[in-house]
């Protein structure tokens, strides 16, 4: 019976900064007159209907751990950017046959990211195909290479349905997009990071794309020692070293433990440029950093399946299917350079989905 009493000494309630942050994103998107279809808290998502070409999921972590570091003004800005190019991107009506093959860039992604955009979309009701999922070939570890439209504000990934209705098969969109991205390409700037560590972040949310390019010929190389290492750990950060700099290599090695905390998060794997070909870089079999590096590669697929799994538990839901995916742990003995996985079965399952690494040894227990 007190609580006016309490509000009045208080003040006015405080808003949870996350709720401040969506409310910020409706308003937005009610002063450009294109609502989203529906919200999920728990997903922390929003859904945009592109009417025959499906739904499209928004995640919106990333740009709120960005508003959450600026100011006011700064977050209203971030927020005007933030929604137009979504709002652009939703836009399905806006697609041309004719003007697409000019729009069309490369793109790196982590397989994670393109298949849990597709699910996202499945449980919001975008047909469950492949037609309208992202279009893909697999590029070097867990990245994937993919075609995106290039648009004033945003970058999308095409699905086979766009391109054929621009009558485009993948090799002929990837060719078509790579010939646009080198006519385009700025010249790179790398900022030297002391211990022979370099970056690069002048091409933005194209950074990652710069693994399509071949080093020391499409663009010019740092002085590095050895042959090119590189990282990618998001799509608008790019860092090299050499080989032979252990410095530099150990260097890439913290920020790859980093890497899925950041905006836009890529991959955490770190690739050397050998025979013309980008392939995955590992360090002296049984080192402290090659153990790091693989306590590094395993967390992360345990924290991709286990978002994974939660979608599809959702999904499965939504199609009243009952289906059990089983949860993964990781563990390690104590003293002992081997993981292993365990997944529990739920009481009376005699069978149940599961996608494990082959590096993980499994035990089932019930």
């Amino acid at each position: 019976m007190f609580d006016w009493i309490k509000k009045a000494l208080g003040g006015a309630p405080k808003i949870d900064p996350y709720e401040q942050f969506v409310l910020e994103f409706v308003a937005e998107c009610r002063r450009l007159n294109r609502l989203p279809k529906s919200y999920d808290p728990q997903a922390r998502a929003f859904v945009f209907s592109r009417g025959d070409a499906g739904d499209m999921t928004i995640q919106l972590h990333n740009a709120f751990g960005t508003w959450l570091e600026r100011d006011v003004a700064g977050r209203k800005a971030l927020i005007e950017r933030f929604v137009q190019p979504v709002i652009e991107s939703s836009n399905a009506a806006t697609l041309s046959a004719e003007d697409l093959p000019r729009e069309l860039m490369p793109g790196i992604r982590s397989h994670a990211q393109i298949s849990s955009l597709m699910l996202n979309n499945w449980i919001e009701g975008a047909p469950v195909d492949d037609n309208h999922a992202t279009v893909w070939h697999r590029f070097v570890g867990d990245m994937v290479a993919c075609v995106l439209r290039s648009q004033p504000n945003s970058l999308s990934q095409m699905t086979r349905h766009n391109l054929t209705f621009a009558n485009l098969t993948f090799e002929q969109a990837m060719a078509q997009a790579m010939a646009n991205f080198r006519s385009s390409l700025p010249s790179l700037v790398f900022q030297s990071m002391d211990g022979g560590l370099f970056g690069s972040n002048n091409l933005e949310d194209q950074q990652s794309a710069m693994l399509l390019l071949e080093p020391g010929k499409d663009y010019v190389l740092p002085a590095i020692e050895g042959v090119p290492v590189a990282l990618a750990p998001t799509r608008n950060l790019f860092y090299l070293t050499g080989s032979a700099n252990l410095a530099g290599l150990v260097k890439l090695l913290d920020i790859a433990a980093k890497a899925n905390q950041m905006p836009h998060f890529c991959s955490p794997t770190l690739l050397q440029w050998v025979d013309g070909r980008w392939s995955e870089f590992h360090f002296e079999p049984g080192s402290e950093n090659d153990i790091r590096q693989r306590d590094i590669a395993l967390g992360q697929l345990a924290t991709d399946y286990e978002a994974q799994r939660q979608l599809l538990d959702r999904f499965h839901a939504k199609r009243g299917e009952d289906i059990f995916v089983a949860g993964l742990m990781l563990y390690r003995a104590k003293d002992s350079q081997v993981t292993f996985s365990v997944t529990t079965l739920a009481s009376g399952t005699t069978s149940a989905m599961t996608d494990c690494a082959p590096s993980f040894r499994i035990a089932c227990s019930r």
